[in-house]
């Protein structure tokens, strides 16, 4: 029996003990380091602008610092569903980023009719009702949205590109006020 018992020791001492391999980290998904990088992007932003009014203040109107403050929302929500990496989520990406819109065209409206209020002829009638108009209209793509959350993805795709499609268009109109109209001479041609 002494034997045996011997025998086997000797055996098991012999056997090649299998250790667990090191666990190397799982590297992270394209989409979670491209998330990432879009978050250190839009706090890179907002640190910018906030410097800016460190070293002069009121440099840069409180309405513009609250757009950067809502890209750096917009862009932990698209972190946190890529890192969760539930695409069902993605949509919620997508509402947060008609907020957003919504709160920049209602502050610009306020900040219009609000500059009037102080001072009368500040700023065009016209272009304060534009304003108004812009801010109905990102809150009714908000809703928009809002009512489609349990939607099909064929549904929230159009509203997609309808969001996108009227940021485009604000930005048009952006471009068109800020761009000075130069009328050249007939011998220019």
């Amino acid at each position: 029996m002494f034997t045996e018992v011997l025998l086997t020791a000797v055996w098991l001492l012999g056997q090649q003990v299998q250790l667990p391999a090191p666990s190397r980290p799982v590297p992270e998904s394209v989409e979670v380091r491209y998330a990432r990088a879009q978050l250190r992007l839009a706090e890179a932003n907002l640190d910018r602008v906030a410097e800016r009014n460190k070293k002069f203040e009121r440099s840069v109107p409180s309405s513009v610092v609250a757009e950067y403050q809502d890209d750096v929302r917009v862009a932990k929500a698209r972190l946190k569903q890529a890192t969760t990496g539930r695409p069902a989520n993605e949509f919620q990406v997508w509402v947060e980023r008609a907020e957003a819109e919504r709160r920049s065209a209602e502050t610009a409206w306020k900040n219009a009719s609000a500059a009037n209020n102080s001072v009368p002829g500040t700023i065009a009638p016209s272009d304060v009702e534009r304003l108004r108009l812009r801010a109905d209209v990102a809150k009714l793509q908000l809703e928009r949205g809002q009512a489609l959350v349990n939607a099909g993805r064929d549904a929230q795709l159009q509203w997609q590109s309808d969001l996108l499609d009227n940021q485009l268009q604000r930005l048009k109109e952006e471009g068109r006020d800020t761009t000075p109209y130069v009328s050249y001479p007939d011998w220019w041609w």
